[in-house]
């Protein structure tokens, strides 16, 4: 049964064409997994599925009384509310069934005669209630729910929260919704391990529809069983898993790539036809011409999309980074104690636990960014750090400063030196991070969250660092950009030294 049906849908920003003629039904079984590019329009899609944006054009069709909950990157909650009380929000009426529930359970303790009658006459009444919006345990299951997620002070202000425990947080206060649609916007992102497993077992045996974005394809692939390829405007969807999808996708490759083949011959041959200097006087000779232009423009379309980095860097000596008896605590709270261990070239290290224990801590420690409380950091002479952190310090700054991406990345250098001794200038190297020219002028506030987490990634690479220190790099960053990234590290001259919240490296983005 279809829950709601899009036909042809179509939605622009700008020139920016986002949706181009969408149509897809989203079925009470469906667990849709939405993937593109960064920019594609995803995030904008799943707002449109979720009534907050509306189509340019086309038609969409919501089952009476649908119940939806959207959970965006960054959830918008009330400061001073309770964790409790903003999990309750959109339950207040079962909550308050349950709590008179227990006023009259303790007044009936002490009535008699009629009164007694009257309060237990209510009991019943309130009883079926519950039972009819299955709201017993309410607030046990939401304390469950909260501390599988890993939020333990139920009674902590929101507006007190980070910004990964208020994302947190919303999706807590959209699982305990039970709705018949659940629009979730990169889920996974500030998880640890234990509880992306908990969500992952969680969403399995969710009894509504789902349509996710995330960059997580591991995740992907456990919790779908549709794919909706969005790029360039086009939908195209798969009725499998993430993994199905790479095998068909692939066969569609192999077929393009025989027919492109075939495209190109006939391609050399036409421009060469061109380049005698036909004169264009004939009806036949101007098709033949507007033809070749149309091929040349299929051709640029088709090579879109390509990332590449092979940036050059300077050798390391023997020492990179040696921590001697370090020990670190915030107020009464202790994170490292007395930790030695020295970093060597070319390793490639990777930092795990839960949330909390101090990874970035570490991290910081490492790099200098904090000095420890006692104990010892030494870093190598000929160390260049590439540290790319969470909260991408200095570009939120030059979005609000209306900066665009081109001046962004000129301030760490006009070019950057590849390994095969050439160089490529800003914008090249960002037309290669799939930054088209437009873009690059646009300003910065214009980018979404994922193009802009690339965009900072590039000018840490600028900077051809023979370290890299890497703190949660793949939130944000689209699944392709995420496959570079990944050959980038296999391939990386240098150390390279990150974390990220799984239990194991490989699983990361899988």
């Amino acid at each position: 049964m279809a829950l709601m049906t899009l036909r042809n849908v179509s939605k622009d920003y700008g020139l920016k064409v986002l949706l181009q003629s969408a149509s897809f039904s989203v079925g009470d079984r469906d667990r849709i997994g939405l993937i593109g590019r960064n920019g594609s329009g995803k995030s904008t899609l799943l707002r449109i599925l979720a009534g907050l944006e509306t189509a340019d054009s086309g038609d969409i069709q919501r089952q009476s009384g649908l119940r939806s909950v959207y959970v965006p990157q960054d959830p918008q909650l009330d400061p001073e509310r309770t964790v409790l009380e903003q999990v309750f929000a959109d339950a207040g009426e079962q909550l308050q069934l349950v709590r008179d529930y227990e006023a009259i359970s303790e007044q009936l303790a002490t009535a008699e005669g009629e009164a007694a009658e009257a309060l237990m006459a209510r009991l019943t009444s309130l009883s079926q209630q519950l039972d009819a919006q299955d709201a017993w345990g309410l607030e046990t299951q939401a304390k469950i729910v909260l501390s599988r997620l890993g939020i333990h002070n139920f009674q902590q202000r929101v507006g007190d929260l980070s910004g990964g425990y208020r994302k947190r947080l919303g999706l807590a206060s959209a699982l305990l919704a039970d709705p018949e649609l659940l629009l979730l916007d990169e889920p996974t992102n500030h998880l640890d391990a234990d509880s992306v497993e908990w969500l992952q077992s969680f969403l399995s045996k969710f009894r509504g529809a789902l349509v996710l974005i995330t960059h997580d394809r591991y995740f992907l692939d456990r919790v779908t069983n549709r794919i909706l390829d969005l790029d360039r405007g086009e939908l195209s969807a798969y009725d499998g898993n993430y993994a199905y999808y790479l095998q068909k996708k692939a066969e569609q490759e192999a077929s393009a790539a025989s027919s492109a083949h075939k495209f190109q011959g006939v391609l050399r041959r036409e421009l060469a036809w061109l380049q005698r200097g036909p004169k264009a006087r004939s009806t036949k000779q101007k098709a033949r011409i507007q033809r070749i232009e149309e091929m040349r423009s299929q051709e640029v379309r088709g090579a879109a999309g390509r990332v590449e980095i092979a940036a050059a860097s300077q050798r390391l000596g023997k020492t990179v980074v040696r921590l001697e008896n370090v020990s670190k605590s915030f107020g009464d709270r202790q994170l490292i104690q007395d930790f030695s261990y020295e970093v060597s070239p070319e390793e490639r290290l990777g930092i795990i636990g839960p949330n909390g224990v101090g990874k970035s801590t570490l991290l910081n420690l490492m790099t200098g960014q904090l000095s420890p409380d006692q104990g010892k950091v030494v870093q190598g002479s000929t160390v260049c750090f590439g540290y790319v952190d969470q909260q991408a310090e200095g570009l939120e700054l030059a979005a609000q400063k209306q900066q665009r991406p081109i001046d962004y990345l000129r301030e760490e250098g006009e070019y950057l030196p590849l390994g095969n001794g050439e160089k490529l200038s800003a914008s090249q190297l960002l037309e290669r991070f799939l930054f088209p020219p437009a873009q690059q002028y646009a300003p910065i506030a214009s980018l979404s969250g994922g193009e802009r987490r690339r965009l900072y990634l590039l000018r840490i690479l600028m900077t051809a660092p023979n370290v890299l220190i890497l703190d949660e790099p793949t939130n944000d960053l689209d699944i392709q950009t995420l496959a570079v990234l990944e050959d980038y590290l296999e391939d990386f001259p240098g150390d390279s030294h990150y974390y990220f919240p799984r239990s194991l490296l490989p699983r990361s983005h899988s």
